[in-house]
């Protein structure tokens, strides 16, 4: 009877615990930008509670200030709405974080490259504050997207090649996200031009071209960098592009840019399958899928068989089916993998009509498990229905 009453005293006690605010029980985690890593709201929230007591506990704490200005940064940016909601310790406005940072530890790593993120790369008065924070940790890749930017940007190509290297050296990119873009440069005729989006589809195609020497010859054009003036002059004067004239203030300037390269690169044209649709939604009837990008062409062309050479020959697609180490970003990788459906469902419709049933049946079974991945609520079977 007694150890009865001791058992159910603990399970009592156990509920009542339950009940507790998770994060008294809690050691705050390193919080990533959802480039790398994606977390739902909850866990953001969670952290930045977390972290505020760290830095309650030693204001100096630079790492603890880092985590709690990316752990607001991301929860504002993950659903805006319920993180201003939220009142009580742990919540503060970025720009609020990073005026209390330069109180406590102006001279530190994290302080410079926090500045740099919440005030843009592309604010001339940054450079001094990405200089600072890697000439403080060079070894720091934090600081690398940052200083590419800046380098790309000043169109200084020996210093972009030596962060390029260092990055790749680092290990800190992802490895699938290194594959991936391999797989889009390998969509690509040389002297090509590809039209990117942000992040993971630029970073790690100038890593490739810069720290491997792959395609070297390919011109990378993000679509948010390229709108700013002198930096635009600078790429066009490098690649012989006769210089355009788009004002900053022209809308939409970023198809303006488009229209210019399509009609002066005399390069084949490419976007990046990851790019957002509404900047080539003008061009939709002139673009044909190769791979992992669609190719601009005013000239009809057998782009399947492009596809399926791609595929076949030249894209590396072994590491969607087996890794052999972790891999931070695997939740963002999932996602983004969903780019390789379009071209391998309809490599399945090409394979089933030229009566190649084990390569279509291959096909079918990688489709499935990157969709399965990507997006456990669909059901690849519906993609195949009456295809049997």
């Amino acid at each position: 009877m007694k150890k009865t009453s001791i058992i159910i005293l603990f399970i009592l006690t156990a509920g009542l615990f339950s009940f507790a605010d998770p994060a008294l029980s809690q050691k705050p985690e390193k919080v990533y930008s959802f480039v790398k890593v994606v977390k739902p709201l909850d866990w953001y929230l969670t952290q930045a509670v977390l972290w505020k007591k760290e830095i309650d506990k030693k204001r100096k704490n630079a790492e603890a200030w880092l985590n709690f200005y990316t752990a607001n940064r991301m929860a504002s940016k993950t659903d805006k709405d319920a993180w201003e909601k939220k009142k009580g310790p742990g919540f503060m406005q970025p720009d609020d974080i990073v005026k209390e940072m330069e109180k406590e530890i102006p001279e530190s790593f994290e302080y410079n490259e926090v500045r740099v993120w919440n005030d843009g790369y592309q604010t001339d008065n940054n450079a001094k504050y990405i200089l600072k924070a890697y000439s403080l940790d060079p070894d720091r890749p934090e600081s690398y997207p940052s200083l590419m930017n800046y380098y790309e940007m000043k169109r200084d190509r020996e210093n972009e090649a030596v962060i390029c290297k260092k990055w790749y050296d680092s290990k800190d990119e992802s490895p699938n996200l290194l594959n991936y873009n391999y797989n889009v440069l390998m969509s690509l005729e040389d002297n090509g031009i590809i039209i990117t989006n942000g992040d993971n589809d630029t970073y790690p195609l100038w890593i490739l071209q810069y720290a491997l020497g792959i395609k070297k010859n390919v011109m990378v054009v993000n679509i948010n960098l390229i709108t700013v003036d002198d930096y635009r002059k600078k790429l066009f004067e490098e690649n012989r592009i006769p210089a355009d004239t788009i004002r900053a203030l022209e809308s939409p300037q970023q198809e303006a840019i488009i229209q210019h390269l399509i009609a002066k690169s005399n390069r084949p044209v490419y976007f990046a399958n990851t790019l957002y649709t509404g900047y080539y939604k003008n061009f939709q009837k002139d673009l044909y899928l190769v791979g992992l990008a669609f190719k601009y062409s005013k000239e009809n062309f057998d782009n399947m068989a492009v596809t399926r050479n791609n595929y076949e020959r030249h894209f590396l697609m072994d590491y969607l089916r087996f890794s052999f180490q972790k891999d931070l970003s695997e939740t963002v990788m999932d996602g983004m993998n969903m780019g390789y459906l379009p071209f391998l469902i309809k490599l399945y419709d090409h394979y089933k009509l030229s009566g190649e049933l084990e390569k279509a049946k291959e096909v079918k079974s990688l489709a499935s498990m990157i969709a399965k991945k990507g997006d456990p609520s669909v059901d690849p079977e519906e993609w195949f229905k009456g295809k049997q």
